[in-house]
């Protein structure tokens, strides 16, 4: 019960495997994301959510499977957007130096996105770049996170506002997973929370791509909220569909000189949001507050019409999410954290703005005004 599709970035190709029990057989993918051969050492990087669980999965099939014959070694690390850090950065990376991985070894990580940036991110810097391998194990990470080459970490933002707030990304690199093993059995341990976080990134590729992606996100949301036994074979459409779209877009613009920032929908106001309300809200409640804004911001540039706009809020609203902010936040010191996204080019934001009948719009040196447009839209305030 498999799919599998192909990451191309450049001259670089690497399988994308997505399927239900997985994980019990993934040395035999770890070994052709390895040119068929076995690494000899390989470095485990876990969400401490997942380390009794997927984590442990994933270590045994590889003790189990007698050709491997790797040293194996594990790292923690708490997933938290705070925590998504040089300090983590650096624990991982002591730990590959305590594993004394060499530029034959292997880096997995097993967990969401938090998890799969900071591995990914180490291994590009690993020795000036060692292979890894990604195991979602959250939604978002099956769509979004482990998909297209991105990796990363957060920095502080600047004493100007004031207690220590978080730059989504503002350090990383583009170094693509050698396989992406995403099973679906890993879901079913997600909280209906965590698992309708990842909805908002298959919301986004719907309206940026393919709109017969959103039909299957309430049914998803209805699955994993009931006790009902999960459709693996649904899923595996949700997640193929969703993913497909990001390959596509990747591999026509992998340095994100152009097409590719189309990915942003939502994430210049997710990122800014996220600098304010990392401890109440994940990063998909951000995005989908980010689309709320994004299309409010459309509305008033005359992309999207008014009543398009308040179709994208009640189809956020719909799958359970919020569509203000959580506590009271104003215009003026989100728009300063949005000042730090790094699609800032000039001083100036590029803005990606929905458009009416599906599609976006890359819209930069945008007018300010249309990012406050769209923070207003979600609940900030002004100063008085």
């Amino acid at each position: 019960m498999t799919r599998e599709l192909i990451q191309r970035m450049g001259n670089e190709t690497a399988p994308v495997i997505i399927g239900s029990g997985i994980l019990s057989s993934i040395a035999q993918h770890i070994r052709r994301a390895n040119g068929g051969k076995n690494p000899l050492k390989i470095l485990i990087v876990l969400d401490e959510a997942v380390a009794t669980t997927w984590a442990s999965v994933v270590e045994q099939s590889l003790k189990n499977d007698a050709a491997t014959g790797a040293e194996i070694s594990q790292v923690s690390i708490l997933a938290t957007e705070p925590n998504k850090s040089a300090h983590s950065w650096s624990k991982v990376m002591d730990a590959a130096v305590r594993a004394d991985l060499d530029r034959q070894g292997m880096i997995i990580a097993v967990g969401g996105g938090i998890v799969t940036d900071i591995a990914g991110f180490c291994a590009a810097t690993y020795l000036r770049g060692i292979a890894w391998v990604a195991v979602p194990t959250t939604l978002l990470g099956m769509v979004d996170a482990a998909i297209g080459g991105k990796t990363g970490m957060n920095l502080p933002l600047a004493e100007a506002l004031g207690e220590i707030h978080w730059g989504k990304n503002l350090a990383g690199a583009f170094w693509p997973p050698s396989a992406v093993v995403a099973d679906t059995q890993a879901l079913t341990t997600l909280s209906p929370r965590n698992f309708r976080a990842g909805l908002a990134e298959c919301l986004k590729h719907s309206m940026l791509v393919d709109a017969s992606i959103e039909p299957l996100l309430a049914s998803a949301l209805a699955i994993y909220t009931s006790s009902e036994p999960v459709d693996q074979w649904k899923m595996i459409d949700l997640i193929a569909r969703s993913a497909a779209v990001k390959l596509d877009i990747v591999a026509a613009d992998p340095p994100e000189a152009n097409q590719r920032m189309l990915l942003n929908l939502g994430h210049t106001f997710a990122h800014a949001i996220e600098s304010q309300f990392s401890s109440e809200l994940l990063h998909g409640e951000a995005v989908a507050l980010g689309l709320v804004a994004a299309a409010a911001a459309s509305a008033a540039s005359g992309r999207m019409t008014a009543s398009g706009a308040a179709s994208v809020r009640d189809r956020v609203a719909a799958l359970g999410f919020q569509v203000k902010l959580p506590q009271s936040a104003t215009v003026e010191t989100l728009e300063k954290a949005a000042g730090f996204d790094k699609k800032r080019v000039e001083g100036s934001l590029t803005l990606i703005l929905p458009k009416t009948g599906g599609g976006a719009d890359i819209v930069r040196k945008a007018d300010p005004e249309l990012l406050r447009v769209g923070l207003r839209a979600i609940g900030a305030v002004d100063s008085v």
